[in-house]
């Protein structure tokens, strides 16, 4: 049989907790369950940045998280240094045009994430040397390791799939 969109339909979820059953989640070519949905939600609000390097956008996307209420003004700083302290052990520019930058932290009590692009480009140090189109930030509590781990594990193995690649770029680009 071909692959055609009508045989690519998602069935009905399950009902939960006795309700009546859910509707199918609509995701973008490729990327199915697979995409972290919890933590950014359905519609995501992407962050076009300005920046020129990754040090830039990731203060951008720190700005955006204080602007949006994610994580409180006194602790933007803090929070920050994690993340550059994390990205000077190793660029988390895994390649693809992708950047995950990350960092675990009692200053949060829920995984925290927020998606930005750039359209020309970053120069994220990445793993092939190419810019960085698409930076998806995480901050996980402190304490939560398996999460932080199996988050990025997911994300990571996701990425070596065209078609999660291409997925990506329909929704976020």
């Amino acid at each position: 049989m071909s692959d055609s969109p009508s045989d690519q339909t998602p069935k009905t979820q399950p009902a939960s907790a006795g309700g009546p059953p859910r509707p199918p989640k609509k995701t973008a070519r490729g990327l199915g369950d697979e995409f972290p949905d919890d933590y950014f939600g359905p519609k995501v609000n992407v962050v076009n940045l300005q920046a020129q390097d990754r040090w830039q956008a990731i203060e951008e996307l720190m700005n955006h998280l204080v602007d949006t209420h994610k994580i409180q003004s006194p602790h933007r700083d803090s929070i920050a240094e994690s993340i550059k302290k994390r990205e000077l052990s190793m660029s988390t520019g895994i390649g693809f045009g992708i950047g995950i930058p990350h960092a675990s932290t009692t200053l949060v009590s829920e995984v925290v994430a927020v998606v930005g692009r750039s359209r020309k480009g970053i120069q994220f140090d990445a793993l092939d040397s190419k810019p960085v189109h698409l930076v998806f930030l995480f901050l996980v509590p402190a304490g939560q390791f398996q999460k932080h781990v199996h988050l990025l594990a997911n994300l990571a193995k996701s990425l070596h799939r065209q078609d999660f690649r291409d997925g990506l770029s329909d929704r976020f680009m």
